[in-house]
């Protein structure tokens, strides 16, 4: 164990930090949207607000994966609810714009068509994409380094997909994950939000996807032999965390090094909070 900087609570209990977080976590870190093979066919899309920001990724005639902000350029409506599917054309439910695969505007109905149908701002908001190990990448800011995956995951067969649904903060979540001794082989940790644990035979990535300041859920993406995970341990920790909080000022500070410097990650993200 180590003795990690205190945290205050309210970045664990208030919607605050988590707006803040949208800008200082979400918005500057590469986050996982899904498994590249889930987008690699024509017209397959899949949706997901990561960390409060609506995004999804589609196919184009080539398999190639385009993602974008899920935001109608329009009126900013949403184009796609969060989950998986396939879609003829990117089109508006509510006023009829239409786009292609690379996110460029193609028409609307006369009622609602812009003025100057070829103005690039009616085009989708494009943001960077990266494939790693099959897993598909985005950045909704200015594209930084991003880590590696060591685990070899494009060697093992697609074995399943769980979810969890956790009602706690998503640092809270990521901390108990953390304390845990994974598959018993290697465990990788990529800022903010995404776990693999491996061993020979096996891996299972965990996707965390904060969705609310309370509300957490967890893709568990299984390969080769990894059976489906238990949670029940780390909901049960983390919603007694989130209870404690309403009690206490600071978390505790006795945590392993991979908690520790989890913290110190989110410390920085939080300056004017913490100093």
């Amino acid at each position: 164990m180590t003795s990690a900087a205190p945290l205050p609570a309210a970045l664990y209990a208030g919607p605050e930090a988590f707006q803040r977080e949208r800008r200082t976590v979400f918005q500057a870190a590469w986050l996982m949207l899904a498994r590249a093979d889930q987008v690699r066919a024509p017209r397959r899309y899949v949706a997901q607000s990561l960390g409060g920001w609506p995004v999804f990724a589609i196919a184009d005639a080539a398999g190639t994966p385009h993602a974008f902000r899920n935001v109608c350029r329009h009126q900013g409506l949403p184009l796609f609810d969060s989950g998986t599917g396939e879609c003829a054309e990117i089109r508006c439910r509510y006023h009829g714009w239409t786009y292609d695969a690379a996110g460029n505007f193609r028409g609307a109905p006369p009622q609602s068509a812009p003025l100057d149908p070829a103005d690039p701002l009616h085009h989708l908001g494009e943001v960077a994409t990266a494939v790693v190990r099959g897993l598909l990448l985005v950045h909704l800011g200015t594209p930084g380094e991003r880590s590696e995956i060591g685990a070899a995951l494009e060697s093992l067969a697609f074995a399943g997909e769980s979810v969890s649904d956790i009602d706690a903060n998503w640092k809270l979540v990521v901390e108990e994950m953390l304390r845990g001794a994974g598959l018993g082989g290697a465990r990788e940790f990529l800022w903010p939000t995404l776990i693999v644990d491996a061993h020979p035979d096996g891996a299972v990535v965990h996707q965390v996807i904060p969705r609310a300041f309370q509300r957490t859920r967890i893709h568990h993406h299984r390969y080769g032999t990894a059976a489906v995970p238990d949670v029940a341990a780390i909901r049960a920790a983390a919603l007694a965390a989130q209870a404690r909080l309403t009690q206490a000022k600071e978390m505790q500070v006795d945590v392993n090094a991979d908690v520790a410097a989890f913290r110190a990650r989110v410390a920085s993200a939080h300056p004017v909070t913490t100093s």
